[in-house]
């Protein structure tokens, strides 16, 4: 109660005012510190808010990208269908599409294996199409899977005809992703670049051909002249690619 009374006397305000000097540099480091510590907290929650919305970020970029190669893989999808039902469309068999599910990696054993088999109508001896030619054809069924021998085993033989000179020979697969085509007589007129396909060709009742005629076998590359022979013979680039084969069509060679 006296310091409130005397409150305005000049020794209490002398006294008051040498206080307060003092106090003062105190008083502004405290405050600077508190200015400091709120600025850090507050820098800590922008940081934790950064990171969450970084988070959500990240998140939301995975999900749109597996999005979209959803949707490509549909769109891809699609578009296969679109062609297999083109070429089924040609065919006056029984087609039946189908998966590949295994392929030889290194295309030494050449062989490729479907996720259809027995169980839905798939027999020894049916042929394999795509999209952009012949495949080969199955020699192996089990209940939910079949075995294809493509047309670049070494086993596989074909009677075969160049498109436009009408040149026939017999194509046989070699390791790798070669085709030879042989006997085809020096007198045919055969370009670099002609399409191949199957000929079709049987031996009356007796012997028919593995394969209907006119399927895309591949597209001569190189040729070789034997001068004192009466044949040439064509090295052939499949039509199709086996490495980025994905679906193809059974065909049932009962019309």
């Amino acid at each position: 109660m006296l310091l409130l009374v005397l409150r305005d006397s000049d020794p209490v305000r002398g006294v008051s005012t040498a206080a307060t000097q003092l106090l003062v540099p105190v008083q502004r480091v405290l405050a600077n510190a508190g200015i400091t510590s709120n600025r850090f907290v507050q820098a800590i929650t922008e940081i934790e808010r950064l990171q969450a919305d970084n988070t959500a970020l990240h998140t939301e970029i995975d999900r749109l990208t597996l999005e979209n190669v959803r949707l490509r893989e549909e769109a891809f999808a699609a578009e296969q269908a679109a062609k297999l039902d083109a070429v089924r469309g040609t065919l006056p068999y029984e087609t039946i599409q189908a998966d590949v599910v295994a392929r030889d990696p290194s295309n030494v054993l050449s062989t490729l294996v479907l996720g259809i088999g027995a169980d839905a109508g798939v027999q020894v001896g049916h042929i394999v199409v795509s999209d952009q030619g012949l495949v080969g054809r199955i020699s192996e069924v089990g209940p939910n899977y079949s075995k294809v021998v493509p047309i670049t085993d070494p086993s596989s033989r074909i009677s075969v005809l160049v498109e436009g000179s009408r040149a026939t020979g017999i194509l046989q697969g070699q390791f790798g992703d070669a085709l030879v085509m042989d006997w085809i007589l020096q007198t045919e007129h055969v370009s670099v670049g002609d399409v191949v396909v199957t000929a079709g060709l049987g031996l009356a009742d007796q012997l028919h051909s593995l394969y209907p005629k006119g399927l895309v076998v591949g597209r001569i590359v190189q040729l070789q002249n034997a001068q004192a022979a009466a044949y040439q013979r064509a090295i052939i680039a499949p039509a199709v690619d086996l490495r980025q084969l994905e679906t193809v069509l059974v065909v049932k060679l009962t019309p």
